[in-house]
């Protein structure tokens, strides 16, 4: 699930595509942070989240499907020329999107409470399986944040269409979540 086009992972290349590793990197560290904050509190809260789950999701679904309209939009009208004065996505982009991707909650969650909270473990396993889990999920981003660099010469050739891909990408993300 980790390595599947989503919102973390279509941003993470897009991110690579128009500010390179370095600029894209505070994005991949809020991406990183926002998986293990998320694992952290599911992990406290995984008998309160496995009852309330659905109305949870509800919510987060409605916010996510907005969120990814509003980045589908900005990811279509970027200009690769205004690339050297835009602002590179932000640590805090990449933590809200946690927050708001229901498909990182629905991964975290069933991971978690699968995997870590059903098993006798020691809090410091339970702990160590959590940063793993969260570890796995920022991986996935940092690979396509990769395929973005070694893509790069081709995708900035065909601009118009990467970005009209990219952003019908998220269109349909956000509908397939909204629809779920």
């Amino acid at each position: 699930m980790s390595y599947t086009p989503g919102p973390n992972n279509l941003l993470a290349l897009d991110g690579a595509l128009k500010f390179g590793i370095k600029g894209t990197s505070k994005f991949l560290i809020g991406i990183g942070i926002g998986f293990l904050t998320l694992s952290m509190v599911i992990l406290m809260f995984s008998g309160f989240m496995a009852t309330y789950f659905s109305n949870f999701i509800f919510v987060i679904k409605i916010i996510g499907f907005i969120y990814l309209l509003y980045l589908a939009f900005s990811v279509f009208k970027h200009n690769s020329t205004d690339s050297q004065q835009s602002r590179a996505y932000r640590l805090r982009d990449g933590l809200y999107l946690q927050y708001m991707n229901p498909k990182t909650i629905v991964y975290v969650l069933t991971a978690i409470v699968t995997y870590v909270t059903t098993q006798n473990m020691t809090p410091l396993s339970m702990l160590s399986y959590t940063l793993i889990i969260a570890l796995i999920g920022v991986s996935g981003a940092v690979a396509w944040a990769t395929l973005g660099l070694c893509f790069k010469k081709l995708l900035l050739k065909y601009e118009f269409s990467y970005k009209i891909v990219m952003a019908t990408c998220l269109i349909v993300l956000a509908f397939m979540m909204i629809l779920e």
